[in-house]
């Protein structure tokens, strides 16, 4: 849309008040000089504070017309990028058909992406970026115009959240009080009832792991818990058993990982999981020589479906000997 259209068009009829066009006009300024090539970093620096400072002010509806700010005037120049993929088009095949092919990468990248970078070099910064999104996640269904800024967060996120820059941590009741508060608030599995059921979960056989962003220091990105038996567990209850003794850890050779929570709805889109849990089988086989088996009560959707249908073939291609026993479990 036309810079000025957009700026001047009222707030329609039903609809809250946000941004007046004069007001529209100031925080599109701010937020160009922000990104402005003539400034250096410290300074493209400052300003991306002072914005952080407007935007933790404002009200929901400025801040929706914030992201729309963000996600439709900081655009690729299409003239440029037209212009790009037609020098790579003829130099296809060419000498110059390298050169031609980064010349159109760099036509294709959005000043929104320059405008996120100086926000997140600020000590707030990535906070502010990841908390922003979360906040117009929800807003994201009804109004599609911002999908543009949606798409690009999660893309930098996915460069910036690289568990190659995460730190693997254990989390124990020794831990923070403020960073236990965090695995009560953050549980997405199974709901942590009280201060004692947390100490359970952390006592001395069981482990609790989380990711760290350096920017992020007090900030679990996901963590999960891992129970140390001396048996495979057939549920989840004797885990959340805070009656139950500890097992001996000496004994230990199974570990069940029984719950993983993300935090950070803001960093949807950004996979962490697969390498968590591979992290921390390794972490625990360094720890734990004797541990032999690892496995979750985490449910597998579809699974019973799938099972369903194939089990015929499944039991036909079974030897004689794996068919009695599981005849023998059944009974």
């Amino acid at each position: 849309m036309n810079p000025a259209a957009w700026l001047s068009r009222g707030t329609g009829k039903g609809r809250t008040p946000t941004l007046s066009a004069r007001a529209r006009r100031r925080v599109l300024g701010q937020l160009q000089a922000i990104i402005d090539p003539h400034v250096s970093e410290v300074e493209g620096g400052r300003r991306a504070e002072e914005m952080l400072h407007w935007y933790a002010g404002a009200t929901p509806p400025q801040r929706h017309d914030c992201w729309l700010l963000m996600s439709e005037q900081f655009v690729a120049d299409p003239q440029k990028a037209k212009a790009a993929q037609a020098q790579y088009a003829a130099a296809v095949g060419t000498p110059d058909e390298a050169v031609a092919e980064v010349r159109l990468r760099r036509a294709t990248v959005s000043p929104r992406r320059r405008l996120l970078q100086r926000f997140s070099v600020v000590p707030q910064g990535i906070r502010f970026l990841v908390e922003l999104r979360a906040e117009m996640l929800t807003h994201l269904k009804a109004d599609k115009r911002l999908q543009a800024l949606d798409v690009e967060m999660e893309y930098m996120f996915s460069t910036w959240f690289d568990v190659g820059f995460l730190e693997l941590r254990r989390i124990s009741w020794d831990s923070p009080a403020s960073m236990l508060e965090k695995l009560i608030q953050y549980e997405a599995v199974h709901d942590i009832r009280s201060w004692a059921d947390l100490k359970n979960r952390l006592d001395s056989d069981r482990r609790c792991y989380g990711f760290f962003h350096p920017r992020l220091p007090d900030e679990p990105l996901i963590f999960v818990e891992v129970a140390l038996l001396d048996d495979m567990a057939a549920s989840i209850t004797p885990l959340l058993d805070e009656t139950a003794a500890a097992v001996d850890l000496s004994r230990a050779t199974n570990a069940i990982f029984y719950s993983i929570s993300n935090t950070q709805s803001g960093l949807r889109g950004v996979s962490f999981g697969d390498s968590l849990i591979k992290r921390v089988v390794e972490t625990l086989k360094a720890e734990f020589p004797k541990l032999k088996t690892f496995a979750t009560l985490s449910p597998i959707p579809g699974y019973r479906a799938w099972l369903g249908q194939n089990i015929v073939q499944l039991l036909q291609a079974l030897d004689a000997g794996k068919r009695a026993r599981l005849e023998r479990k059944r009974i």
